[in-house]
């Protein structure tokens, strides 16, 4: 569990020093980019998803005490870690092409979509999981690989 916390806390401290105004033009228009995908919102999503998971291996945790991490969340940071990212995959003219297919509208309507998509995606990836293991099992067990 605390490598859990330190891994959350060390890739919130790494971005503190990070100056918009010092960035130069290409990594502003990845931040625009990232405004546009609504990246403040995925990094929340994200919280949301990984805390009840590092929550469970502390369970002597008050939840009120998972509440004040939350509420402390600077979902910029996020933003901001992945202007790097960012930055090695794409080129500034792709970035400009992917801007202007974010703010078209499907890319808008995309964007709108993405966090339910998401869900939908992660609910159809754990049932597919398991029934890919329970099919796993079965032939490990047919296999004579297992004791029933």
């Amino acid at each position: 569990m605390k490598k859990y916390i330190l891994a959350l806390v060390l890739a919130l401290a790494a971005v503190f020093g990070f100056s918009q105004e010092k960035a130069g033009v290409k990594e502003k228009d990845i931040f625009r980019l990232l405004e546009t995908l609504n990246t403040r919102a995925l990094a929340v999503q994200i919280f949301d998803m990984v805390i009840p998971q590092i929550a469970q291996l502390a369970p002597n945790v008050p939840q009120n005490v998972w509440d004040m991490f939350r509420e402390k969340i600077d979902a910029d940071d996020f933003a901001k870690l992945c202007i790097a990212i960012y930055d090695r995959h794409f080129s500034h003219e792709e970035i400009l092409a992917l801007i202007e297919f974010y703010e078209s509208p499907l890319g808008r309507r995309l964007v709108e979509e993405t966090p339910g998509i998401t869900q939908d995606s992660m609910a159809a990836g754990q049932e597919w999981g398991m029934r890919l293991g329970q099919q796993i099992m079965l032939e490990l067990e047919k296999s004579g690989y297992l004791d029933t």
